[in-house]
């Protein structure tokens, strides 16, 4: 039993010697291995900036690149591109000179060719994304790539302002080869609603908004002694032009309530009210005037004489605004008003034909404002525009200012044109927009005769009314009394 014992130990002892063995021996195969692996040459190690052989550099700038040992020669295609200097058996200095395209090309005993790098001297978008990160920290989610010898800006920015400074900012790396591909997120368009009246001047002298005319030509004055009707920078935008003076109202509606409240007193008579609609950066334009006719000659190498065609110039009340948003939520106007008349003392006859000449009062400014703040121009029309509508009379049928030459007040210099400019950020709605008659109910002829009501209840709609009542789809709605009722 113990002789048992004793070979089974033995046995053991063997096995676990043999094991003992066989890892040693794999331990040392294995160590023999990463020795044999580290005396081997590393071929074309990988770069950071360098994928499958290319490498991409701006132009001046250098970089070391390692090559496979034992080489003989060094060829670069294009030397004018980049220039290529040995350092060591094993290392090439590459300097970018100009941007473009070439190929070094390393070569081993007999001619062989052992690698082959691409080399790209373009724009240096590394510079140009740590210069947008310092300067617009906010814009995080624009991408900013090389191709060739252009930049590529992607993705979407917070304002058209935010847009431009980073394309200025490409332009100064890669001057005109900056491929814009970013969007503008957010609401891009402005409405700007225009309001035409004609305000008493002893109502614009008591709001101290002195805005009275010149009857000698001169600039109108403006004094503003309330304290709180001016922003922070108003005092930098507040400026007069031409015959035109800018009022600013820092409260949102408050200029609007103001001029609803003087109309219901005679004060203030509001002749036109358009609406338009531009989106950031375009012009949107407004004209209240009319077109008068002039002779011009054209192919005046005839023998017998030039031929006389008709172009029409335009005169009038007209404004232009150019709108652009600004980050935050600022609007950036800027206002072109003009006003132009017929002035007979500047016409000229030929050929027994009368062409009228134009007196015209012109500006171009900048106002910053917020959504639904409002400004107003006052001053455009001089006292002696009542002189050309007498010989003029077709200029009293013209829209506002025809009204407003027709006023016995303002010939009187009793009353101001005022032009109430209010800017608000729309955005497009889904669906069929309703008006006041949609969810109009048609009465019956019982409820219209003998109950004498205007509109029917909801029980008495007859089937042919009933494509009347649909509603644009989605949530909404009016509650108490709407539409039109009349008793």
């Amino acid at each position: 039993m113990k002789s048992h014992n004793a070979h089974a130990i033995q046995h053991r002892a063997g096995r676990l010697a043999a094991a003992a063995a066989s890892a040693l021996l794999l331990g040392l195969t294995g160590l023999a291995a990463e020795a044999a692996a580290q005396d081997r040459p590393t071929p074309y190690p990988a770069m950071e900036d360098r994928q499958s052989g290319e490498l991409f550099l701006s132009p001046g700038a250098a970089r070391t690149v390692d090559v496979p040992e034992g080489y003989t020669a060094l060829m670069i295609g294009d030397a004018e591109i980049a220039d290529v200097m040995p350092l060591n058996s094993r290392s090439v200095h590459v300097v970018a000179k100009k941007m473009g395209s070439t190929t070094l090309t390393v070569r081993g005993a007999g001619g062989r060719a052992m690698a082959n790098m691409a080399i790209t001297v373009g724009p240096d978008v590394n510079g140009l994304k740590q210069r947008i990160h310092e300067i617009l920290p906010a814009e995080t989610r624009v991408a900013i790539r090389a191709s060739n010898e252009s930049i590529v800006l992607s993705g979407p920015v917070g304002s058209p302002v935010a847009l431009g400074q980073i394309m200025t900012l490409a332009e100064s790396y890669a001057p005109g080869h900056v491929v814009n591909l970013m969007s503008v997120e957010g609401t891009q368009q402005v409405m700007l609603n225009v309001r035409f009246a004609e305000m008493r001047s002893s109502t614009a002298r008591d709001l101290r908004l002195n805005v009275k005319r010149d009857p000698t030509g001169g600039n109108p004055s403006l004094d503003i002694t309330t304290g709180d009707t001016l922003t922070a920078t108003a005092g930098n935008l507040l400026r007069t032009f031409g015959k035109a003076s800018l009022v600013f109202s820092a409260g949102d509606g408050d200029l609007t309530l103001l001029f609803d409240a003087l109309e219901t007193r005679g004060l203030v008579k509001t002749l036109a009210e358009p609406n338009l609609v531009a989106m950031s950066g375009d012009t949107a334009s407004f004209l209240a005037g009319g077109e008068f006719p002039i002779p011009v000659a054209v192919d005046t190498q005839r023998a017998n004489g030039p031929n006389v065609t008709i172009e029409f110039k335009q005169f009038g009340v007209s404004l232009a605004f150019t709108p652009t948003i600004l980050a935050d939520g600022m609007i950036n106007l800027v206002v072109a008003p003009e006003v132009s008349s017929i002035d007979p003392s500047v016409s000229i006859t030929n050929g027994g034909i009368i062409i009228p000449g134009l007196r015209v009062s012109r500006a171009n400014t900048t106002v910053e404002l917020r959504d639904g703040e409002s400004f107003t121009i006052a001053g455009l029309l001089r006292n002696d525009y009542q002189n050309q509508i007498r010989q003029f009379p077709f200029l009293g049928d013209l829209p506002i200012i025809g009204a407003l030459f027709k006023s016995t007040g303002f010939q009187r210099d009793e009353t101001e044109l005022v032009i109430v400019v209010t800017p608000h950020l729309v955005t497009p709605r889904r669906g069929r927009l309703q008006t006041a008659a949609d969810n109009y109910i048609p009465p019956s002829d019982f409820e219209l005769f003998l109950l004498g009501r205007q509109t029917g209840s909801a029980g008495s709609v007859r089937p042919e009314d009933r494509v009347l009542l649909r509603s644009a789809p989605g949530a909404g709605g009016i509650e108490g009394p709407h539409g039109h009722v009349l008793y």
